[in-house]
């Protein structure tokens, strides 16, 4: 039996969707083309899902979406990810300086980065405010 075969096209979902305006115009509300969405990513995720031996890896849609927000990075992790990639820019001047701290915006947020040189001399992400 072919999996596919009872798979809706794009189109045919969001035409469940549609309703007739004032106009007499077919359209379709932002609620219904979001659900349209989520109904073609479901019927997608149940034609390709993986199989582990005979167990499925991901016995539901919900089992599948919830797995892909354990693997979101953490905000702590972005935070450092962008210190990490400007830090040359405030590296202090002073060279028996043991920590500093600089400032940047993420998204409109301000934070504060913390470094400390390591035994090593090199400096190292400790935290950020």
């Amino acid at each position: 039996m072919c999996i596919f075969a009872t798979m809706k096209s794009k189109e045919e979902i969001l035409h469940s969707y549609y309703s007739e305006g004032k106009d007499g115009i077919p359209e379709i509300s932002a609620d219904g083309l979001l659900k349209a969405m989520e109904e073609y990513s479901e019927q997608s995720f149940n034609a390709a899902r993986d199989t582990n031996g005979n167990s499925k890896t991901f016995p539901a849609y919900n089992d599948y979406l919830s797995n892909l927000e354990k693997l979101k990075p953490r905000q702590d992790d972005n935070i450092r990810l962008i210190a990490d990639n400007v830090v040359s820019q405030f590296l202090p001047t002073d060279p028996d300086a043991k920590d500093f701290s600089f400032s940047f915006k993420n998204e409109g947020i301000s934070y504060t980065a913390l470094y400390t040189k390591n035994a090593q001399g090199f400096w190292q992400y400790d935290s950020f405010q």
